[in-house]
């Protein structure tokens, strides 16, 4: 009776709640963590979800995630059988994003972005200051409470360009039609990159390293370049700044620590 009653509570909700009070509801929670929600229309989609078109969450620095449609709804099934369960579906130009979150016993996440345009996020211009286009395809597959998950996720970027990256104060050379290639392995709530790579004509770079969940935790990364005789000829201004991270010949190596919310070069 007690695990009915806990499923069924937010389909009550979703059902005789006003969608109005319920983005009111949503615009408080995320307003008690720093952040705004707008949108042109928010509704109830059917059988028992909302709906949202032109969805922007922001902060005190910009604009971080736009979305031309979002879709949050909650399988009954699963919630009634102990597990609750939110699916959402957003909309980004051409590109989705799919997410399902179980929480409680068998709980996780898994999700799917396919397609994603990566100069429609305005995330990388209001936080970093940097620009930062191509395709993004990714995966996570993760088990378990947040504090102790386990699991992986797998992103690529085609056709990637990045410009105005720093670290801290410090710039990163620029790039065009390069790939990226990565996998975050999770382990009782602790990531690992076990490879980040961005590769083109004219760079290689690579992250490893330990990396933490959590916006607050210290970073253990290291940033490895080896740029091409050409490339370094370029962008010389930048690798001169960086000269006293060369240890080999054609090798540079940055320790990157802070916060993932504020990494710094150590």
């Amino acid at each position: 009776m007690i695990v009915f009653l806990a499923g069924i509570f937010p389909a009550l909700v979703i059902c005789f709640i006003p969608a109005a009070e319920v983005e009111a509801l949503l615009r408080r929670m995320l307003a008690q963590q720093g952040y705004t929600l707008t949108a042109s229309r928010f509704g109830k989609a059917f059988p028992l979800g909302m709906s949202a078109a032109d969805v922007t969450v922001a902060d005190q620095r910009g604009a971080l995630m736009q979305l031309d449609r979002l879709e949050l709804r909650l399988p009954l099934i699963p919630t009634l059988l102990g597990t609750p369960t939110l699916s959402a579906d957003g909309v980004v130009g051409s590109g989705t994003i799919s997410l399902l979150w179980r929480w409680g016993k068998g709980g996780g996440i898994s999700a799917d972005i396919v397609g994603l345009p990566l100069e429609r996020l305005p995330f990388f211009r209001s936080v970093a200051g940097a620009s930062v286009k191509g395709v993004l395809r990714g995966e996570a597959r993760l088990a378990g409470p947040p504090q102790r998950m386990n699991g992986a996720i797998k992103v690529e970027v085609k056709d990637a360009e990045l410009a105005d990256m720093k670290i801290g104060e410090m710039p990163l050379p620029a790039v065009s039609h390069e790939t990226i290639q990565g996998m975050l392995r999770v382990r009782e709530g602790r990531g690992r990159v076990e490879s980040l790579t961005v590769e083109g004509s004219g760079l290689y770079a690579r992250v490893s390293g330990e990396i933490p969940l959590s916006a607050s935790a210290p970073l253990e990364l290291v940033l490895e370049l080896m740029p091409k005789a050409e490339f370094l000829e370029k962008q010389k201004f930048v690798f001169l700044l960086l000269l006293k991270y060369l240890d080999s010949p054609g090798h540079y190596r940055l320790p990157l620590r802070g916060t993932l919310a504020k990494p710094t070069i150590f």
